[in-house]
């Protein structure tokens, strides 16, 4: 009866594991994406700052675009920033969610 407990308890916590390391769906993916969606502006000032490029609306919807392509392809620094300026569980979940469905 032991030995029947702990080979229930290894599969349990199996399960669990592998539960853990899934790649997230699609969906969630997409959810992920539109969770993060208000810290690309803020990269984009900063990319403005940074690099002293003029501040208006062309300039904002390219470098939002550009931000948003990197983040779908799993760029590690623009996530890494996105994880910065995350100042929720929620975000931070986003982020890890995209970075899993990316690797």
């Amino acid at each position: 009866m032991k030995l029947q407990e702990q080979i229930s308890r290894i599969q349990s916590m199996m399960g669990l594991l592998n539960e853990e390391h899934r790649k997230p769906s699609e969906e969630e993916f997409n959810q992920a994406m539109e969770d993060v969606k208000t810290i690309i502006p803020i990269i984009s000032h900063r990319i403005i700052d940074k690099e002293g490029l003029e501040h208006n609306k062309d300039t904002m919807m390219k470098l939002n675009k550009m931000i948003r392509q990197k983040v779908k392809e799993g760029n590690d620094e623009v996530l890494d920033e996105m994880w910065e300026l995350a100042g929720s569980r929620i975000m931070k979940n986003a982020i890890n969610v995209i970075t899993a469905y990316t690797k």
